[in-house]
Parts: C-alpha cells; sequence; structure tokens
C-alpha cells in the first residue's frame, strides 16, 4: 500500500503552518521566560517550526517511517495525526527548554509543568499516540500474525492483560501507584513562583493542576481500558525518568562534593517520560550521555571553561528516539523482555553519567542544569 498517495495533500503546507505557530509560541515563551521580555529569533523560530513540522507530518504520516512496512497499511490517518501532533507538542517543549537552558542556565516550572501535564493527558485521552511497535498474535494454522500496535508498561499495549493489582477500578493498586507518583513529581520537582520587586506573588497554577491531575487519574482508573493502561505506562515513565536523573545528580554530586547536575534536568526527565514511556526515557537518558559528552569535549575544545548544560543533550536524545524509533525498537525490544539487563543498562548510565560529568568538571568545565 502506497500510504503517502493516501494522504491528503494539503497535509504537509498545513503542518507547516503548525509548525510555524508552534515555533512562534516557543520563541515568545522562552523570551519571556529567560531573555528579560525580548522576544529573539522569533523569525528564525517560524522558519525552523514550519520546517521541522513539515519534515516530521512526512515522516510519520507519509512515510509511516515508524512503524514496520507489514504493518503499516493497518494504521489509519486520525492515529497518524494525533501521533503527530502529540510529538510536535513535545518538540515544543523540548525546544522552549534547550531555548532557556542553553542562555539562562535554568529549565523554569513554566516548561515542565504543562509538559508533564500535557504528556499524562495525551497518554490518557489518544493511547494510540504512544510510541508504535508491532504486535504479534499468535495463530495455531499459519506464521504468527502482525498487528499495528502501541508500547505500553510491558510490551503490547494489546497484548496480555497487566497484573489485576495493576488494572482499574475496582483495583486499587494502580491508582494507588499512579496517585503516588504525580504527589511526589507536584511536592518535589513544582514550587511556588516567586515574588515580583513589589513582593507580591503572580499567579500559582499548582493547586490546580494538582486537582486536575488527581482528576484526571482518577477518571482514566474508573474508564479502565487502555485509556488507563497508557495513563500509567506515562506515569511510570514520569518515575522512571526522574529516579535516572535523580539518582546521576547525587552520585555526581557526592564525587565532587558540590551539586553537579542542575535540579531542572530532573524535571526535564519527567516531561519525557510522560511522553515516551519508561522505555523511551531509559533510551534518551543513554543516548543524552553520549550526546553530553561529545558536547563537552567541542565545549572544552573551543573555550576551555564553559559550563555545559546536560537539558539540550536530554532534548536532542529525545527528538532521536522520536524520530528514530523504529530501528532503535528494533535493536532493542529484545533488551527490554530481560528484565535483569534492563537493570544493569540503567544502573550503567547513572554510573557512567556521574563519571562523566566529574570528568568533565575536572577538566575545567561546570556541568549545570
Amino acid at each position: 500500500m502506497n500510504v503517502m498517495a493516501t494522504t491528503p495533500a494539503w497535509g504537509v503546507p498545513v503542518a507547516a503552518g503548525v509548525g510555524a505557530v508552534v515555533g512562534w509560541a516557543v520563541a515568545r515563551g522562552a523570551a519571556r521566560m529567560g531573555e528579560r521580555g525580548r522576544a529573539r529569533g522569533v523569525g528564525a523560530a517560524l522558519a525552523v517550526g514550519a520546517a521541522a513540522a513539515a519534515a516530521l507530518w512526512w515522516w510519520e504520516v507519509c512515510a509511516v517511517a515508524q512503524l514496520p512496512p507489514a504493518v503499516a497499511a493497518d494504521v489509519t490517518l486520525a492515529t497518524l495525526a494525533w501521533r503527530w501532533a502529540g510529538h510536535l507538542t513535545l518538540f515544543g517543549f523540548l525546544a522552549a527548554a534547550t531555548w532557556v537552558d542553553l542562555r539562562e542556565r535554568v529549565i523554569p516550572d513554566a516548561i515542565t509543568l504543562p509538559g508533564v501535564v500535557a504528556g499524562l493527558a495525551w497518554a490518557g485521552l489518544r493511547p494510540d499516540s504512544l510510541p508504535p511497535i508491532a504486535r504479534a498474535v499468535p495463530r495455531s494454522f499459519a506464521a504468527p500474525l502482525l498487528e499495528a500496535d502501541v508500547l505500553g508498561l510491558a510490551g503490547p499495549l494489546g497484548g496480555p492483560a497487566p497484573p489485576e493489582w495493576l488494572g482499574a477500578a475496582p483495583a486499587l493498586g494502580g491508582l494507588g501507584l499512579a496517585v503516588a507518583v504525580f504527589a511526589a513529581w507536584w511536592l518535589g520537582c513544582t514550587a511556588p513562583p516567586e515574588a515580583d520587586a513589589s513582593g507580591r506573588r503572580p499567579f500559582d497554577p499548582r493547586p490546580g493542576v494538582l486537582a486536575a491531575g488527581l482528576a484526571g487519574i482518577g477518571a482514566a482508573w474508573w474508564h479502565g481500558g487502555d485509556h488507563w493502561l497508557a495513563l500509567v505506562s506515562a506515569v511510570v515513565g514520569m518515575a522512571v525518568g526522574m529516579a535516572l536523573v535523580w539518582a546521576t545528580r547525587i552520585g555526581a554530586s557526592r564525587a565532587l562534593g558540590r551539586e553537579a547536575l542542575g535540579f531542572g534536568d530532573v524535571t526535564l526527565m519527567a516531561v519525557i517520560g510522560a511522553w515516551l514511556g519508561w522505555q523511551g526515557a531509559l533510551v534518551t537518558c543513554c543516548i543524552g550521555v553520549i550526546v553530553g559528552l561529545a558536547h563537552g569535549l567541542v565545549q572544552f575544545a573551543l573555550a576551555r571553561d564553559n559550563e555545559l548544560p546536560f537539558g539540550p543533550s536530554l532534548c536532542l536524545g529525545a527528538g532521536l528516539v522520536v524520530v528514530g524509533w523504529r530501528p532503535l525498537w528494533a535493536r532493542l525490544e529484545p533488551v527490554f523482555e530481560r528484565p535483569l539487563e534492563i537493570a544493569a543498562v540503567a544502573a550503567a548510565v547513572i554510573v557512567l553519567t556521574a563519571l562523566t560529568l566529574a570528568a568533565w568538571w575536572r577538566l575545567g568545565g561546570r556541568p549545570a542544569g
């Protein structure tokens, strides 16, 4: 089936227009948060956003490049469009985080808080927007049949049923897990906005976010089905993403005797985990370490004594996971089926990242979030 031939001709220009709006929003928002109210590079952001959105539309919708060709014909245009829209939204948050972190050495809650909420909401409302995979359906009379599916907590979302304690109402285990992770993120990764020069505090959205998040979790739990399972996968992705960077931060800081990684990177990984699941968060960290090391070597060669923000490396890693998902998953799927190997990989990511940050500090750089 020629998927490109079935895609409406208006798809690419409309995608470019949407991308231009996203680029404008990123430029204006990043300017207000990190550049003293001055919008810089808005024209470039419009062009980059339009080009990125159009290219992503062609890659995900026209070429269906994230799924094996054997199951590409099974996916509807609506599913592909929703997945594209979700990834474009994620890219907007990643671009804003990169923009501000490179200039201000901080990733503010104004980016990560809506990023987490949007990721959880997208997973709960559109389970088919999770990372796409092919699911093998056993047949007694022939070879297994491949069907299009998405990656859930422990394999295909449409695969074997999860343990009873993790299920929807009336089971309470999964609900308790989701509420505990969300509350821990809200308490540990968000903070009230700082007071302005006059001493007045701006509007604090955190209580509303907490209430809406708990209500959404409760609604998905009560509804059940793929909506609940997808939300659980996103919540666990948050937890794993935060834990990886938090453990790295603690280990590197103890090795150096001072803070070696900004807390903004922890909250950024919560965003990435909410959108890509725990598997995508782990792969993002692996790629981010490699990108960060290369970035650090270039920075050291050119400037000798520059700060090294880790956030942009994580953002680039997440972007590479989205764009290169099909070949990445084809090679990593067998590894994710072996829990002990996954635990070893996670431990290696934490140790290697801490060692990389320590080595970079001793070479003269100053890693920061």
